[in-house]
């Protein structure tokens, strides 16, 4: 079958128009890729909350190791994002690699909790986050679904620099985790 270069860029122009769409419509119709991050995103955000509400109410050495946990889920989180990000810059997926990253973030999410648990015990000032427990069950389904949106969309992504550009800065945004130190580091008010 003779390669056809026009055929080509339509495929790759069709591509980014529809991830283009998808994201100006967001909020009404989110794209596939929004929809599989979602679960990342949230243990993300939850895991941010738990810090936030513990730099305003455990003691400074619970704060100093509840650090500890949280850096080691960054780094576990981070390296998972960025080996979705390789995945679709390089066009190829390492499967074993896929489940490596994934069992190393849900051991860290594991222990994030019980440092957390174990330092909400002693803090001087109760805990104001309803549910302190991320979450990681989510986790081997969504290295299913990591490895099953790759080989859904490789080819699209192969086709178009700008599509991998796009995909690429999402899963960024979506699933990065940010440094402890740069979590709530506006000043605590005095409690009375």
């Amino acid at each position: 079958m003779p390669h056809n270069p026009r055929l080509t860029i339509l495929c790759a122009l069709a591509a980014a128009l529809s991830i283009s769409a998808c994201a100006n419509h967001r909020a009404t119709n989110p794209n596939p890729l929004s929809v599989d991050l979602a679960p990342f995103v949230q243990t993300r955000n939850h895991a941010v909350a738990l810090v936030t509400s513990a730099k305003r109410t455990f003691d400074p050495q619970s704060i100093n190791q509840l650090m500890l946990s949280y850096t080691d889920l960054e780094e576990k989180a981070n390296a998972y994002a960025g080996f979705l990000v390789e995945s679709a810059n390089v066009d190829s997926f390492d499967p074993a690699k896929n489940d490596a990253y994934a069992a190393q973030l849900r051991q860290s999410i594991n222990a994030f909790n019980l440092s957390y648990a174990t330092l909400s015990k002693s803090a001087p000032a109760p805990s104001r986050v309803a549910n302190p427990w991320l979450q990681d069950s989510w986790v081997p389904a969504f290295a299913r679904n990591a490895q099953a949106y790759w080989q859904r969309y490789h080819n699209s992504l192969a086709a178009s620099p700008q599509t991998v550009a796009m995909v690429t800065n999402q899963i960024k945004s979506e699933t990065v985790y940010p440094n402890f130190e740069d979590i709530a580091t506006e000043s605590a008010r005095p409690q009375h």
